[in-house]
């Protein structure tokens, strides 16, 4: 993967000239402006007129712009779509809410954007090899509270560890060769609580995180990107797979070596260097 990954995900509520004016200065990798649950239905025309004044200035070369439109079905999925074509030269993809293999061939049909497919239901879990293969598709996103929401309406009530559903997201990602963004911690003010997400869901091979404040991007974006630790051990790795004599195993720190993990290593130094 060439391009660089969506560490810090901020989503920003379109209809909010202050949070759009403010978004311009953030240190977020991606700014994912919201037309969907971020904005009453009342004021989603609103929203767009917003969202056509800021695209410009909230593009640039460093900070990726995401559009996340209304699910297939909603009445303003339309409006949402003709915006996002117009605005395309700022945008550098679409997020798609409730996705499935048939919302994901509907939208990628009515747009040449880039889609981010948010998987937010049981059906989406299930299929989510499906939708992280289609070509439209550059990274999914896991819409955690959604997800919880309709294990509550099926009785599961008390359902908090969503980690088998991650984890089968995760892996569809890695069969498709696009990020995996884990879904936001929603309590903003609980650092502790912020941290153990970041600890288990970077665990689990997530690439990034989407956040919904700017308080929560420095310590994301330190818990998703290779630690000084990690780039330390991938130096030491590819310097001794530099001077091995030939091709095989090698031991390093008293482990063995060999080619997947060389390749690891280089990875890691490539995302350090980001």
């Amino acid at each position: 993967m060439s391009v660089l990954l969506p560490r810090t995900v901020l989503a920003v509520p379109a209809s909010s000239e202050r949070f759009l004016h403010k978004a311009r200065t953030s240190t977020a990798s991606v700014l994912m402006v919201d037309l969907e649950d971020g904005v009453a239905a009342t004021g989603k025309d609103a929203a767009r007129s917003l969202v056509r004044t800021s695209a410009r200035p909230l593009a640039s070369a460093r900070r990726r712009l995401w559009l996340r439109v209304n699910a297939v079905g909603s009445t303003h999925l339309a409006a949402d779509l003709t915006l996002a074509n117009t605005q395309r030269e700022h945008l550098d993809a679409l997020v798609l809410p409730k996705a499935t293999p048939d919302t994901v061939r509907e939208i990628a049909a009515r747009t040449d954007l880039p889609l981010v497919a948010l998987v937010e239901s049981p059906d989406g879990v299930e299929d989510t090899r499906a939708i992280a293969a289609h070509p439209a598709v550059r990274a999914v996103m896991f819409g955690e509270l959604d997800y919880r929401a309709e294990l509550a309406a099926a009785g599961g009530l008390r359902a908090q560890d969503t980690s088998w559903a991650q984890a089968r997201i995760v892996n569809a990602a890695a069969c498709a060769a696009i990020p995996a963004i884990a879904g936001p911690t929603a309590a903003v003010g609980d650092e502790p609580r912020l941290r153990a997400d970041c600890q288990r869901q970077s665990d689990l091979g997530f690439t990034g995180k989407l956040c919904i404040h700017p308080a929560q991007l420095e310590h994301v974006q330190r818990a998703f990107a290779p630690s000084a630790d990690m780039v330390a051990w991938a130096r030491r790795v590819t310097t001794a797979a530099a001077d091995a004599p030939a091709d095989g195993a090698i031991a390093v720190d008293g482990s063995m070596v060999d080619k997947p993990v060389v390749d690891r290593a280089r990875r890691i130094l490539a995302e350090g260097r980001q």
